[in-house]
Order: structure tokens, then sequence, then C-alpha cells
């Protein structure tokens, strides 16, 4: 029977109660808080979050910080295909005269 080491915690943000992996070798090397935010002298500080708790904050972090996502290169052969002078309407055959 396979074994996996577990911790049990309890989220600081939400309350719920769930286990997560070990990492590691069973040594606690995480940070002493996953999120410690300050604003306008008003400070909070979380040790432990749940995923669903540490999904949202990271959403919440990149929309505050306005990280750009990866942008996709240009179609070529699409920007083409819209430019013909050939097609017609739903690219059905040329213009009649």
């Amino acid at each position: 029977m396979a074994r996996r080491q577990v911790i049990e915690l309890a989220c600081d943000r939400c309350g719920r109660v769930e286990t997560q992996p070990l990492k590691g070798d069973g040594k606690d090397e995480r940070p002493r808080y996953e999120l410690e935010v300050s604003f306008h002298g008003q400070e909070v500080k979380y040790e432990d979050l749940c995923r669903r708790c540490r999904s949202a904050c990271e959403n919440y972090f990149k929309n505050m910080t306005k990280q750009p996502e990866p942008e996709e290169e240009p179609n070529v052969e699409a920007a083409k295909e819209e430019e013909s002078p050939t097609k017609r309407f739903l690219g059905m055959g040329k213009k009649a005269g």
C-alpha cells in the first residue's frame, strides 16, 4: 500500500480545513506567512491558506500589480485571407464584374 505524508491545516482566511501534500523531507520549509499585506497602515497576515484562497489571492495580486499576460503572435495567414479582395460573402468565389 502506498503512503504519502500530508499536513492538515485550517485556512486563516475562510476557516476551511483541508489536507495538503507535505513538501520536502518533513521539515517545515515554508515562510512564516503565506500572505502579508500592508496598505495605508493596515496589515493582514495569513499563515495558512487553503487551495481556493491561495488561488484567489494570487489572482488579486496579479490584478493589483497589472502583470501583463504574454501576447500572442498575430496569425499572418489569417490576416492575408482577410485582406484578399477576391473573396466574397462567406468566402464564396470571386467578385462579379
